[in-house]
């Protein structure tokens, strides 16, 4: 595949999954400083990348009758699981549904519904200026059809961490399985992380189940598979009524708090972005790039919000007479803000 091959196939990607693709890359290189860590897993991380981003195979269509597949992971945000059942020879056993949505933030209520869903999509279209809107619109259907169509035989895995989008998307996930006979397993990455590598744990728990490093995912994966506990029905109730009650809240920004979803007001971190703004601009009279202060905000809030949410709402402080702006509010890298 040549240059101007790669450079078509680049161009027709939805921004936000390119995001998705890029703090993934990111992270992976800040772990290189890790001894801990090898440049051959690096490596192997992209170029499982390259293949998904090149050479897609079935990227949203069911494919369980094209495979003898054994179990059913679902998770939340990039697919990470490719490459740690990669890794342990155990891909073309083991299908994989990746939800691309972020359920910490825009409306929630009726989503297995047509109505929902429009309902969704149209407050992602006019409110986040870089969100990918056709990719979006299609993409939540299309999974959702997925997790719908697994075969009643297959034990459903179901990978959340301590975050409002996957701790959210689990309770929406559970509640469109409601129906099915599957045996259903919740891995909670973080609480096994914490078990599994106590001394580590101290230091740091990842709050995305992505960004734990390949190797100990994989201690996870196996733990889970030889320790996994199956959703009782009373449980299963449980879960489905927590997303009953969750999804009629009208709120449209969702946090983790004391291991919790918690729904605040859309305005909820507009004093912090205004506290750090304070600190980047300092004693300068001049403007700062919108980008630079979202993601200052973005790396000390410990939420998994994205920050598409988070230039909203600066947009949403302009409006408000707080910053005034210099430049295009296409997207948060074409314009800078100083306090007006």
């Amino acid at each position: 595949m040549d240059i101007l091959d790669i450079k078509k196939i680049v161009k027709d990607l939805p921004e936000e999954e390119v995001k998705l693709y890029l703090q993934f890359i990111l992270f992976k290189i800040g772990l290189l400083e890790d001894k801990e860590n090898s440049l051959v897993e690096f490596t192997n991380d992209l170029k499982e990348i390259y293949n998904q981003i090149l050479n897609p195979k079935d990227k949203y269509q069911n494919t369980f009758d094209k495979g003898n597949y054994q179990k059913v992971h679902i998770q939340f945000g990039y697919p990470y699981l490719r490459q740690t059942l990669k890794e342990l020879n155990i891909l073309d056993e083991e299908f994989i549904i990746a939800f691309h949505e972020n359920f910490s933030i825009a409306p929630i209520n009726s989503l297995d519904t047509e109505k929902g869903q429009t309902d969704r999509f149209e407050w992602l279209k006019n409110n986040l200026s870089e969100y990918e809107v056709e990719f979006y619109k299609e993409s939540l259907p299309k999974v959702i059809s997925q997790v719908l169509s697994i075969p009643d035989n297959l034990p459903i895995y179901i990978w959340v961490s301590d975050n409002a989008n996957e701790q959210t998307a689990l309770l929406f996930t559970l509640y469109l399985l409601r129906e099915r006979k599957n045996n259903i397993c919740i891995i909670d990455t973080a609480a096994l992380y914490r078990k599994l590598f106590e001394k580590k744990a101290k230091k740091y728990v990842s709050y995305f189940s992505g960004e734990i490093p390949l190797k100990e995912l994989q201690t996870i994966y196996k733990y889970s598979q030889d320790e996994n506990q199956i959703l009782s029905h009373k449980e299963r109730k449980h879960y489905e009524k927590k997303w009953l009650h969750l999804s009629t809240n009208p709120g449209t920004l969702r946090i983790w708090e004391n291991e919790e979803i918690k729904v605040v007001p859309e305005d909820y971190f507009d004093d912090f972005i205004i506290e750090k703004a304070k600190k980047l601009i300092g004693k300068k009279k001049g403007f700062i790039m919108s980008a630079r202060l979202i993601g200052e905000v973005y790396g000390h809030i410990l939420q998994y919000i994205g920050d598409s949410f988070l230039e909203y709402r600066v947009r949403k402080l302009i409006e408000k007479g707080i910053f005034e702006y210099e430049g295009s509010l296409e997207a948060m890298r074409y314009y800078g803000i100083k306090f007006k």
